[in-house]
């Protein structure tokens, strides 16, 4: 993290990417020393532009409960250089509710949270298990060493995602691609064009299929309970398609690599399961691998903080440097799957939570345990320097990670 012109009374930072040598586990270490500063600190964007960086738990959540710093497209800005940035967004999809400010986000996220409640996600864990169960035998079949993020992490929130907005088999793969495209830092601006006409292409066809013979899946409910139009379960069915893959993938794989390098933390756990849930909310927390916002920018002029906050300021929530914040977390830095808190903010906070956090833990739950039961001896296969990360992606994981048994 560099620092470059002022703003107010300090320098305004870059936003910083690299990780610590060796500690593929932890953010980069300039946040630290921000968030030691001033919870919310001048950022200098890559145009030029000066706002903030929040690294405060208690301040980051503030962001994001604030409906004073908006979600609307305009004026945002990406705090490290993101190829494609300059395409319009004035293409997006109608349905896009993470772009919205309310009432619009609300009146989007009210047709969909009834799909997302604990009560439903219950109801998926018998089938989400049969999944689970059914890509651990092909892994036993094949024998080690695997790629646990092409024969697991990524195909299983593939099929529980793809199950519920009813994504054609044979199409799963073309989706998952071009999630992955969307969401790579090195993608360039044409690639990511491509992407999203693609993706649109392939959605427009899975909306004229849901109206024409709706399903008991979410967007053939959808088109069955409400007046939305194609645009708008474009939008939504985007949305949800990336919600679903990024993350859980990415907390799979990195969660499994976390354990494995903790192996008193896997003991304990292999020693008492009914810890799961726990060490599901610690690994959530230490890794926090949306490592890009949320991003956010004010809409007028206040006061926040003890700060001036101008109209058209971006400000930028780093969500693995609040979820480290000492003030909030005992030894934020130490692992500790006993530590039994779920304060952390790995899903946002606010309007703009992310919707199916039952789902996810729900899948994660599953895909842990399943997986050490399944294979006791699970263990890396390639010396842990051989391990690539994800540096370069808006949601932080590994590139792969080889296991055997």
């Amino acid at each position: 993290m560099t620092q470059s012109r002022e703003s107010g009374n300090r320098l305004a930072r870059t936003f910083p990417t690299a990780r610590p040598a060796g500690c593929p586990f932890d953010p980069p270490a300039p946040f630290a020393e921000a968030r030691e500063e001033c919870p919310v600190t001048p950022l200098q964007y890559p145009d030029g532009h000066v706002g903030r960086l929040v690294t405060g738990l208690q301040s980051a959540r503030a962001v994001l409960g604030d409906t004073r710093f908006s979600s609307l497209p305009a004026g945002k800005r990406s705090p490290v250089k993101v190829p494609g940035s300059e395409l319009s967004t004035d293409a997006l999809p109608a349905g896009m509710f993470v772009n919205m400010d309310p009432p619009d986000h609300t009146r989007y996220r009210r047709l969909l949270s009834k799909h997302f409640t604990i009560r439903r996600v219950r109801e998926l864990r018998p089938r989400i298990q049969e999944m689970t169960d059914r890509l651990l035998d092909e892994m036993e079949g094949k024998g080690g060493p695997v790629d646990l993020v092409e024969a697991f992490a990524k195909p299983l929130p593939t099929l529980v995602t793809s199950e519920l907005l009813g994504l054609p088999e044979e199409d799963r793969a073309q989706f998952g691609h071009h999630v992955d495209v969307l969401f790579s830092l090195s993608s360039s601006g044409e690639e990511m064009q491509q992407s999203m006409v693609l993706l649109g292409g392939m959605l427009h066809a899975l909306i004229d299929a849901a109206r024409k013979d709706p399903g008991q899946d979410i967007l053939g409910r959808l088109t069955v309970e409400t007046d939305l139009t194609d645009e708008e379960l474009l939008g939504i069915t985007i949305v949800l398609l990336i919600a679903g893959l990024e993350t859980t993938t990415n907390m799979l794989a990195l969660g499994t690599y976390a354990l494995l390098r903790h192996p008193e933390q896997l003991a304990a756990l292999r020693a008492d399961w009914s810890l799961m849930d726990d060490a599901v909310e610690e690994l959530l927390r230490y890794l926090s691998v949306v490592q890009i916002g949320p991003i956010r920018v004010a809409a007028e002029d206040f006061a926040f903080e003890g700060q001036s906050i101008r109209k058209g300021e971006v400000v930028t929530v780093s969500l693995p440097a609040a979820n480290r914040d000492p003030s909030a977390f005992e030894d934020p830095d130490v692992f500790d799957i006993r530590r039994g808190t779920s304060r952390h903010l790995a899903f946002g906070s606010g309007p703009h939570q992310c919707m199916g956090h039952h789902l996810a833990r729900l899948e994660l739950s599953i895909g842990y345990e399943s997986l050490l039961r399944r294979f006791p001896g699970l263990e890396l296969a390639v010396p842990v320097d051989e391990v690539g990360t994800r540096e370069m992606m808006v949601t932080y994981g590994v590139l792969g990670l080889p296991v055997r048994w």
